[in-house]
């Protein structure tokens, strides 16, 4: 895609835009299926998808195929949150394990279909053909969400629009937006010294400020209720799950670059390595979830996960330009295992640690936290890996090489004459590892804030625990 459009430096936003509709949805989906319900909130987030998935098949340029994976994206991030939360609904935290481990398989077997199947589709009629397969599972999934979630009693319309927070919703979505275009444009389009980096972030911290002063004092039916930092623990999962989605998303963004520029593998070969990193993360988070559920304990999984994740980030710096299958293959299975735990370690510490009512809001935050975590990650470091292809290329000051089209098009590089290409392609090598650090920086900064982590006790019954005694677990 990126090589039809010349358009590697726009390679980031695409997943990006992505994110940054997904997240900023999240809480939103979290009120809305008070007010809607699940039924209309799933079909109105499929539909979004099924349209986003046509226009990114007729995209005519990077912008176009941008702006429809930001309406993909407000579809999937209402999936992300509803599935946890359908499942909070009818399953105590205690066994919540197991159910989450059976998500986690579909979600698996999901992603090894369609890579298989994109993976196919793309190198024998284009990347195109991917978005039209998707349709597909679009009809399959409204149909089922039609028949299968039941529609709670719909509230009279004047009803519904005073309970939507329209301001908080407004005061949400601005801040995030200056704050992921401040990562997204420094060091890039504008020097981080810039007055524009300068005011988009002085203006997306002011905003947060008034969002939560605004929830607190006004808000009759916040989007985010503070009651969800009543302590210490959720604080902490919160910054652990920011922390591990800067990490995973970023890994999966620029572990492919490095497959299809520095290797110049074909889509095929490069989803199959990938497919071992989602084979082994989905196998680590039903064992996981069934030791969880066999102890009665779960902080043990956040710090091991985190613990290989570290370890995983820093192997990536052994990829080399002429590294062997079955190392990459080998680094995506360690990679895989440390992500794996903390799919459902992550989501069961989010429920224990806050009374029944405040789970949904509560699972809402932490998924937006992870989606966050990502995109700030995928643009810091893409930002970083920019910075250090085209500052190094300009030291190197090789002849007739374009450091800005090297960054832009894979095209242009391999047009270049060896032994050129040769040093390009190792220069460009070395701005991906430099991703990898800051991969490596959030899984440590994850692991630091889950050793303070405070056990309790898993309800075995949906009651809520303000009704209950919490029991720190020794």
């Amino acid at each position: 895609m990126a090589t039809e459009f010349n358009g590697y430096g726009l390679y980031s936003w695409v997943n990006t835009a992505f994110l940054l509709t997904a997240s900023t949805s999240q809480p939103i989906y979290a009120k809305g299926v008070d007010i809607f319900g699940r039924r209309y909130c799933f079909l109105f987030a499929t539909g979004a998808y099924l349209i986003g998935a046509v226009l990114c098949g007729a995209a005519q340029s990077m912008i176009m195929l941008i702006v429809a994976r930001a309406l993909c994206g407000l579809g999937i991030g209402a999936f992300d949150t509803l599935m946890k939360i359908v499942v909070a609904d009818y399953i105590p935290v205690r066994y919540i394990g197991t159910y989450q481990s059976m998500l986690g398989i579909s979600w698996g077997v999901g992603y090894v279909v369609g890579a298989l199947v994109g993976g196919v589709a793309a190198e024998n009629t284009g990347w195109r053909s991917i978005f039209w397969i998707a349709l597909g599972f679009c009809v399959i999934s409204l149909v089922a969400i039609f028949f299968a979630i039941e529609q709670q009693t719909f509230k009279q319309q004047d009803q519904v629009l005073k309970q939507i927070d329209f301001i908080g919703i407004l005061l949400w979505t601005l801040a995030v937006v200056c704050l992921i275009l401040a990562l997204s444009w420094g060091g890039t389009t504008y020097d981080w010294k810039s007055t524009v980096i300068i005011s988009l972030l002085c203006v997306a911290g002011a905003l947060v400020i008034v969002f939560g002063v605004f929830e607190h004092r006004w808000a009759k039916d916040p989007i985010v209720p503070f009651g969800i930092f009543s302590n210490r623990s959720t604080l902490l999962i919160l910054f652990a799950a920011f922390c591990y989605g800067g990490c995973f998303q970023s890994l999966m963004t620029y572990v492919p670059l490095y497959l299809s520029v520095i290797r110049q593998e074909n889509a095929m070969a490069s989803n199959l390595e990938l497919l071992c990193l989602v084979l082994f993360a989905c196998i680590f988070n039903v064992i996981t979830g069934l030791l969880i559920v066999r102890t009665a304990r779960y902080t043990w999984a956040t710090r091991l996960s985190l613990s290989i994740l570290v370890l995983a980030c820093g192997l990536l710096h052994l990829l080399e330009v002429d590294s062997s299958r079955g190392m990459i293959v080998g680094l995506m299975i360690v990679t895989g295992v440390g992500s794996g735990g903390m799919i459902n370690s992550e989501i069961i510490t989010a429920q224990a640690s806050v009374p029944l009512h405040r789970v949904p809001s509560m699972v809402a935050f932490m998924t937006f936290c992870d989606q966050v975590g990502g995109i700030t990650g995928i643009t810091a470091q893409g930002s970083v890996l920019s910075n250090y292809l085209i500052r190094s290329l300009n030291q190197l000051n090789l002849e007739n090489v374009q450091p800005a089209l090297v960054r832009q098009s894979s095209s242009y590089l391999w047009s270049l004459p060896q032994p050129t290409q040769s040093i390009v392609t190792q220069v460009y090598l070395d701005a991906i590892k430099m991703s990898f650090w800051g991969s490596f920086g959030f899984a440590a900064a994850g692991l630091l804030a889950s050793i303070g982590l405070k056990a309790y006790t898993m309800r075995e019954e949906l009651v809520d625990l303000d009704d209950a005694v919490i029991v720190s677990v020794k």
